[in-house]
């Protein structure tokens, strides 16, 4: 179908006819038609545990072929293929299990990245201290931008 450019003026009532044409833009969009404009989409997934235990591994996943614990805080993730660029944007977020009273600011961030995985690390913070912490979950998304024409 395609996306056509509309434009809007200023007091223009939204006939049925442009509703449609908007709907059809957002379909377009949605399906990565090449005539809409291009919108990063997560190219890689994931949610994993980091604990020692039977519950360590990834549980589900898009576009990460195998999961690593190697020491406490400290995970990497492979890519099923290798990405084309290092020019990703990261989201990271994590299961809070620990009690109220409990003053920690916890942090997961990507401290390795290359073309085929990455590290992830997992740190406590408080007033007294830093430390590595295993996660019983922590999620992560991945949009791959290429070579950077977006």
């Amino acid at each position: 179908m395609g996306f056509t450019n509309l434009v809007f003026t200023t007091g223009q009532k939204l006939s049925h006819t442009i509703m449609e044409q908007m709907d059809a833009n957002f379909d377009a969009m949605a399906e990565g038609d090449q005539s809409g404009p291009r919108i990063p989409r997560p190219r890689h997934w994931a949610q994993f545990c980091g604990k020692v235990d039977a519950e360590r591994g990834m549980y589900v996943g898009n576009g990460f072929s195998s999961f690593t614990r190697h020491d406490v805080g400290d995970y990497s993730l492979v890519f099923t293929n290798p990405i084309s660029s290092t020019n990703v944007g990261i989201g990271i977020s994590t299961d809070h299990g620990f009690p109220l009273s409990d003053g920690s600011v916890r942090n997961a961030n990507v401290f390795s990245l290359t073309n085929s995985n990455m590290r992830i690390r997992y740190r406590a913070s408080n007033a007294i201290s830093q430390a590595p912490e295993d996660q019983t979950a922590i999620h992560i998304v991945v949009w791959d931008f290429g070579a950077g024409d977006y």
